[in-house]
């Protein structure tokens, strides 16, 4: 409904249509964003409403000057416009995040890679996803350990204190990753990744060769870093300014990030999800250029290239970030090329918390 005397008597038929459209389309988009706002805090509709007043009072001051005419009237009817707008610009993000996640889903590749003589099935990987991809990673690699195939596993070792004390400084910023993937995995409504790998804890007593770490230990890293530290001018820049730039507030940011959404509601947690997942799902489909890729990235790929070429039994289960898989297949075909992808199928692995209800 148009609000009364929103128009000048004998407006033309095509402003009466458009102002009609706009205060319908302007309603729609409130009620779309009120549930999100009340869910935030009430008190943010507060606000809103306050912020639109100030808006519609210094329009309609200005609109007064310049044409005359009442005050009040311009002011309620700003007040309500600006109302609309301002709700459902606050609700947008969210809306905006979920629709992003949903039909622009993260994914993961499984590629199943062969030269003829051993077969690779390579599972992309990330630390933090949602159950449903977890629980399948799990089942799929207890069927082919039973089968008869070696699980390789991505993770950094330990080594001497000096070496995972400057892993935890210079690599993960002193955090307790871990801890960290896991506190993250809480705030976006998902799960991390070792909780489930944890199921595989039996076979992994009762046959630990067909379990393999297959990664670089601190000491391997360090003395990698330091190699590109000495060699590579724009490796060594790069972390210099890294070094410089970096603040506690990028450290413990999503220590309070997390804290902070933990004292929140019950409706405010699921708002922070919502976003949280969206912000994940954007950065899945970002390329990183960072320098520190050369250390985290190259440089492990060798390591782990050179383990899958030299370990004798022929059928492997990788189970890695998925980011690696581009440069593991160029480094297996230039050992061999006769490395080939035999099949990719992909799995998504952030989505909306399922919620599920029935009936007995």
């Amino acid at each position: 409904m148009i609000p009364a005397k929103s128009l000048k008597p004998g407006a033309p038929l095509w402003r009466v249509r458009i102002t009609a459209i706009l205060w319908f389309l302007g309603g729609i988009a409130f009620l779309l964003g009120l549930p999100i706002v009340l869910q935030a805090s009430p008190l943010v509709l507060v606000g809103i409403v306050l912020v639109a007043g100030v808006i519609a009072g210094l329009l309609a001051f200005l609109l007064s000057r310049v044409r005359g005419g009442r005050i009040g009237h311009r002011w309620i009817i700003g007040t309500i416009a600006s109302t609309f707008v301002l709700t459902a610009l606050a609700a947008s993000p969210v809306y905006y995040a979920a629709t992003f996640t949903q039909f622009s889903p993260a994914m993961v590749p499984q590629a199943v890679l062969s030269n003829g003589h051993k077969t690779i099935v390579f599972q992309g990987m990330q630390h933090v996803g949602t159950e449903v991809f977890f629980k399948t990673v799990v089942y799929d690699l207890e069927d082919a350990l039973s089968r008869g195939s070696v699980a390789y596993y991505e993770g950094v070792k330990p080594s001497t204190p000096a070496n995972d004390a400057w892993f935890a400084s210079t690599i993960t910023g002193g955090a307790d990753l871990s801890s960290a993937y896991r506190e993250l995995g809480e705030v976006c409504g998902l799960r991390f990744q070792s909780d489930y790998f944890g199921l595989l804890g039996r076979d992994v007593r009762e046959h630990p060769a067909a379990h393999v770490v297959a990664d670089v230990d601190t000491a391997q890293l360090h003395a990698e870093y330091d190699r590109l530290m000495r060699s590579d001018a724009a490796f060594a820049a790069a972390m210099r300014v890294r070094e410089t730039t970096k603040t506690d507030e990028e450290t413990d940011g999503l220590e309070r990030l997390v804290e902070f959404l933990r004292k929140g509601s019950a409706g405010q947690r699921e708002i922070g999800g919502v976003l949280c997942r969206g912000y994940m799902t954007f950065a899945m489909h970002q390329s990183s250029q960072d320098e520190l890729n050369k250390l985290i990235l190259v440089y492990r790929n060798r390591v782990l290239a050179r383990a899958l070429i030299a370990e004798p039994r022929r059928r492997i289960y990788l189970t890695y970030g998925a980011g690696h898989l581009q440069g593991i297949l160029t480094l297996l075909r230039q050992a061999d090329p006769k490395w080939q992808v035999q099949s990719v199928k992909w799995a998504r692995t952030i989505d909306r918390q399922e919620r599920l209800a029935g009936k007995l």
